[in-house]
């Protein structure tokens, strides 16, 4: 028997590798995950839960002048299992709108045009419009498709009489609910190193040995998330915090979809979301759970709405709020906690979708508690659904809402009134009542929770690292107080906590910096400057104290400081203190290039008695970006066992499905 599977096994294995191909090397391409001239989404090493539904693309380009056949067709079959076999005992192909007694749309034509080549695309930037390739399109859609039978199958599209294009798809059985709640903490853009460095500064420690832990480093389970996206190294947080959502890799800029090559941003072959599972969740699991949001970005921002929302581009943020309450499939959510207020109203500074006043629409069609500013929040106690926008974009970050709060200033009200938005929550505020509002609501049948400390990422990437670390220290804050609320209200053992993050920074910190020292030189003394940096036996420990204990550091313009700082930055200065008036601007244009496209050079308004650092990647980019670091992931809880180890962040979503016991099959 036990060679019979090992054969059996094998033979599965010989049959996925034959179909399977590498990644191809390059940094342009066509379409992302389409290699060949035939397209087919969901793509090949696709995973899906049992029961979940899904919508399936098929493409077929022609480049030029050379048209698309439009005879093509889709067969599916069962690697293994129940499905028909032939006479010779093997699977049988079957015509995939046969097999899924889903009707195909009418065929779709189009056009598009892309670089080949990093020649083709700085070409066009400068203005060459025949850069660029032209391709002709015919298409193939089948929407809310569903397999309920666990197993592996084979997806093959015969296109341009004879070409084929093969997929292998993985159906994940439903697992026994283990879990009553969960939720996901995601620091967007955190990483070990900067968990590392904000330790540093706000917990005490004796000869070289730490006297107090952060929160995170009390989680009794600790894994890795790679987080490379569909068709790139480097993720951003769109698709990465769809991968969560959805447990499908997806395309930058995408949420919720397998991005096309359509013109429109919502055609595209979507993929059902856990909130979208959790709310059709049958009796028999435990009824339709709660879900709830919070985040200290914009609702509508890449993280929040991976977690409701289907566009291929994330900056549809005027019709992302709309789907909450309209879409198709809406979910609804229970709390909606965060910045973005813009996009509610058409007031002064208003973009909402065609003039919209969504704060009565979310009251009136859906029933929410509207309130805008964190007085207003902690006095709610009802159980009605609340949404609760506290800015007009994202929300100001911790060390502007509590240390350095004159810089909080401008027409940011949330509601269009043209005032300054001075009474905003902090993450721990809206965390902590969202948790009140889902227990009154869903105790019985359980919820989920995302919420998110946006601008650790935000701050990262104009290169402010006082402000990230400043915002993860509110995160980790955030969980401890999380943790005692759940134990008041007797729900810690039925709750799964998860904190992680959507993708990296190449954060790191290589010494300490006397800035008295540092300061002490003119600006033409940058080696002088340069010698305040400690490396190795003299990088000192810094000035930073939390002698009230609450987690942050008393003073951030200390004398001793980190040397911090990223593998990928533009052109800037550099003086490794606190930015006391403001997030750090670090570059701006140029106008002395003769390119067309745009260069950027250090901000002569910032860090001016600085030392100076060229730029380590294209001229044409003015903040840091991602990078390609695994993620730690932190569990604690029912489950908690799942996410040890190396994991793929789809492996997330899936994870999370059977630990809340989602999907239904035969």
């Amino acid at each position: 028997m036990v060679k019979a599977i090992s054969f059996a096994l094998l033979s599965l294995a010989t049959a996925v590798s034959a179909v399977a191909a590498l990644d191809p090397a390059g940094q342009f391409k066509r379409l992302g995950a389409c290699p060949t001239l035939g397209c087919v989404f969901p793509p090949d090493n696709a995973e899906f839960l049992a029961g979940s539904n899904f919508d399936v693309r098929v493409e077929v380009h022609a480049e030029d002048d050379a048209k698309p056949n439009t005879k093509y067709s889709l067969t599916i079959e069962k690697l293994k299992g129940s499905q028909k076999s032939n006479k010779h005992g093997k699977a049988k192909a079957v015509d995939f709108s046969k097999w899924t007694k889903v009707k195909a749309s009418a065929q779709e034509s189009w056009d598009f045009s892309y670089t080949k080549d990093a020649s083709a695309y700085w070409k066009y930037l400068d203005g060459d419009k025949n850069a660029r390739t032209s391709v002709h399109v015919a298409s193939t859609a089948w929407r809310k498709v569903h397999i309920s039978e666990p197993g592996t199958y084979k997806v093959v599209l015969k296109y341009n009489d004879g070409k084929k294009t093969e997929a292998i798809w993985t159906v994940n059985p439903v697992q026994k609910r283990k879990a009553k709640n969960v939720i996901l903490f995601i620091g967007d853009g955190m990483t070990s190193a900067m968990i590392t460095a904000a330790r540093l500064i706000s917990k005490p420690h004796t000869s070289g040995k730490y006297t107090k832990h952060m929160q995170m480093d009390q989680f009794p389970v600790l894994g890795h998330v790679m987080t490379h996206s569909l068709d790139s190294l480097i993720t951003d947080s769109a698709n990465s915090a769809s991968a969560y959502n959805t447990g499908h890799k997806s395309s930058a800029g995408a949420l919720g979809v397998y991005p096309d090559s359509s013109a429109s941003p919502f055609d595209d072959p979507k993929q059902e979301l856990l909130a979208e599972l959790l709310r059709r969740r049958s009796k028999k699991n435990g009824g339709a759970g709660g879900v709830g949001i919070v985040t200290t970005a914009e609702v509508q921002d890449a993280t929040p709405a991976a977690v409701y929302a289907h566009t291929r581009n994330r900056d549809e943020k005027a019709t992302i709020v709309n789907q909450m309450i309209r879409g198709p499939n809406p979910v609804v959510a229970d709390v909606i906690l965060g910045g973005g207020g813009k996009y509610f109203h058409a007031k002064t500074g208003g973009k909402s979708l065609n003039g919209t006043d969504y704060y009565a629409a979310y009251s009136k069609e859906r029933g929410y508690k509207v309130v805008n500013d964190r007085s207003s929040l902690l006095k709610y106690k009802g159980k009605d659904p609340l949404l609760g926008i506290f800015h007009a974009g994202n929300m100001d970050v911790w060390l502007d809402r509590n240390v350095y709060k004159a810089n909080i200033k401008g027409a940011t009200d949330p509601t269009g009134t043209g005032k300054t938005a001075l009474d905003q929550p902090n993450l721990d505020e809206m965390v902590l009542k969202g948790l009140e509002v889902l227990d009154k609501r869903h105790r019985k049948e359980g919820w989920f929770l995302m919420a998110e400390a946006a601008s650790v990422d935000k701050m990262m990437h104009p290169l402010d690292y006082d402000r990230a670390l400043a915002d993860l220290l509110e995160l980790d804050s955030t969980i401890g107080k999380t943790k005692e609320w759940l134990k008041r209200n007797k729900l810690d053992k039925d709750t799964l906590i998860l904190v992680t993050a959507d993708h990296a920074h190449s954060f790191d910190v290589y010494g300490s910096v006397d800035t008295q020292y540092f300061n002490s030189f003119s600006d033409s003394e940058e080696l002088e400057k340069k010698n305040s940096i400690g490396t190795y036996e003299n990088s000192g420990w810094p000035s930073y104290v939390d002698s009230n204990g609450d987690g942050f550091p008393d003073k951030w313009d200390v004398r001793y400081t980190l040397a911090a700082g990223t593998a990928a930055f533009p052109t800037h200065r550099e003086d490794f203190q606190v930015s006391i008036n403001g997030t750090r601007v670090p570059a701006v244009a140029t106008t002395t290039s003769h390119h067309h496209w745009t260069i950027y050079d250090a901000n002569p308004d910032f860090d001016v008695h600085g030392i100076n650092k060229p730029a380590t990647m294209s001229r044409n980019e003015s903040v840091g970006v991602h990078s390609l670091q695994d993620v730690p992931v932190f569990a604690s809880g029912p489950g908690s066992n799942l996410f040890a180890g190396i994991q793929d962040n789809t492996e997330i979503f899936h994870k999370i499905a059977e630990v809340l016991g989602l999907g239904e099959q035969k």
